[in-house]
């Protein structure tokens, strides 16, 4: 059982290139998901302040975060008013965690109970690009 602890410091900074050599093969498939009737998404955003609030909620404990890719049906947002069916829309779920590598998620780790408030332990539901890029 490997007992090696986060940090905190996971992850690499990279340059703008590798980014791009990242990211581009990706949205080069835009067409592959639209013909498969999915919303494509580029990107989603979260801002520096609702992070700052998930981080705050859990203190200390939480060292860094864990990106899930989710699945979720949503309607295409446009400027019309015009009612669109519901397609598969890729979602990211970023969950804090500790120096344990476990997730922060007590509503999770109390079996989720459907009656028990949002505590906004997780987050999700970024504006996404290219709707609001």
């Amino acid at each position: 059982m490997d007992t090696k602890k986060f940090t905190g410091r996971e992850g690499q900074l990279i340059s703008a290139a590798a980014a791009q050599e990242l990211t581009i093969p990706h949205q080069k498939r835009e067409r592959y998901f639209t013909d498969k009737g999915e919303n494509y998404v580029k990107a989603e955003f979260f801002g520096i302040h609702t992070f700052n609030e998930l981080i705050k909620l859990h203190g200390d404990n939480c060292v860094g975060f864990r990106v899930y890719y989710g699945l979720r049906d949503e309607e295409e947002d446009d400027d019309t008013k015009t009612k669109k069916a519901k397609k598969p829309t890729p979602r990211l779920v970023l969950v804090p965690v500790d120096a344990d590598g476990k997730d922060i998620i007590r509503t999770a780790q109390l079996g989720g109970l459907k009656d028990m408030p949002d505590s906004g332990e997780a987050m999700t539901g970024g504006p996404l690009c290219p709707r609001r890029c």
